[in-house]
């Protein structure tokens, strides 16, 4: 059942979260698509080595932390429970961010989903990967029936994500506010070429 103790999603930059404090685990997933999202290349292999174990150190944590379901208090001591969670991507991502997630948990691809379809499949989903075609409302979080803890946005904005029934239901969302850096840069530089070079007006005169 939802928890009305909150009611005001709790922002904190650059992660979203709608149910952790500013001192919380969070992750920043930028690196869940490939180079079309901002994630700069990098010709050195180690180095690539070491963030992909960076970043499923961090999104282990925080799938971790988020998940209290995975944790069993007795009067001795607490005892974890191994269970890999289940990972719901929505919409098509990198085969990089994809692969990270695998190590991470059991992920189920499943795109184009109605609205319907997405509130039946997310009831047995810990966390849902989602981009801007998306949208998480809240018959999506009542249907997670309080399982779902992680919303992940592979992108910059989270108009598609209900923040206020997230706090609600105690689901910590996230996002990637750097994604679309580089992309934005390229497309900035390539309009200077198109000006530069009177890419418009020839295109324009050589339609009828």
């Amino acid at each position: 059942m939802a928890s009305s103790a909150s009611t005001k999603p709790i922002f904190s930059s650059p992660i979203i979260s709608s149910s952790q404090p500013k001192s919380s685990k969070s992750s920043n997933l930028s690196f869940l698509s490939s180079n079309t999202f901002g994630v700069k290349p990098n010709n050195n292999i180690n180095n690539l080595k070491l963030s992909s174990q960076q970043h499923s150190f961090v999104v282990k944590s925080v799938l971790k932390t988020v998940d209290q379901t995975k944790q069993t208090t007795s009067s001795n001591n607490v005892a974890f429970n191994d269970e890999k969670p289940t990972i719901l991507v929505s919409e098509k991502l990198g085969e990089a961010g994809l692969q990270v997630l695998r190590q991470l948990g059991n992920v189920v691809c499943a795109y184009d989903l109605s609205p319907e379809d997405l509130c039946k499949k997310i009831s047995s989903c810990d966390a849902l990967i989602v981009r801007s075609g998306t949208k998480v409302t809240r018959q999506v979080f009542e249907a997670g029936q309080g399982k779902l803890k992680v919303v992940g946005r592979a992108g910059v904005g989270i108009d598609n994500v209900d923040l206020q029934a997230a706090t609600e239901f105690g689901c910590l969302v996230v996002n990637a506010p750097t994604a679309n850096t580089i992309a934005a840069a390229e497309h900035g530089i390539a309009l200077l070429a198109a000006m530069a070079r009177n890419v418009s007006q020839a295109d324009a005169s050589l339609k009828a």
